[in-house]
């Protein structure tokens, strides 16, 4: 959280790995943020990559991150992390968690009743994609978002990360 030096911000920008996460990084370096709502966290390196370079948004004490993923019930050649690792992970970086076990079209459901809408919303994996995945996001993404949250995208996990226009979401929310 601390301000980054610029050979720092040149390396987030042109050098960090992988590159299809750059954009996110891009973005993180130049808006500040208070909460996030990822959604397939994986072997947990894109987190600790983000926590190692964000800027925490006026008035927020501590970071509020919300985690869905399939943990152990996930293969360990698809890298999940266990739950267990992911809380003292989150721990150690004075980051008030709060993880939801369960593939994403289940865990939405229970999580869209118990987090706040998220400044930042990372969607690993099943964006625009006619799964029972894409059609959870399309269901309760629209409770999860505010007027200043950017939603970062992709359908699979060899894709860029993309900033998704949260237009359509935004209306979902104001017609519920």
């Amino acid at each position: 959280m601390a301000k980054l030096s610029w050979i720092q911000r040149t390396y987030w920008k042109s050098l960090s790995k992988p590159v299809q996460l750059r954009p996110l990084f891009h973005y993180l370096l130049d808006h500040p943020i208070g909460s996030i709502l990822e959604i397939g966290m994986g072997n947990g390196n894109r987190i600790e990559q983000i926590l190692s370079m964000f800027t925490l948004r006026d008035g927020s004490s501590q970071l509020r991150y919300a985690g869905v993923d399939l943990f152990e019930s996930g293969t360990q050649i698809d890298g999940h992390m266990r739950l267990k690792d992911a809380h003292r992970m989150l721990a150690e970086k004075n980051v008030r968690a709060h993880l939801v076990p369960g593939d994403a079209t289940s865990a939405l459901r229970r999580i869209v009743h118990s987090t706040l809408p998220s400044d930042l919303i990372i969607v690993d994996e099943g964006w625009g994609d006619d799964s029972s995945i894409g059609q959870a996001l399309i269901e309760w993404l629209p409770k999860l978002v505010h007027d200043d949250t950017v939603v970062f995208a992709r359908k699979n996990q060899q894709e860029t990360l993309q900033v998704i226009s949260i237009v359509p979401i935004q209306a979902g929310r104001k017609a519920a």
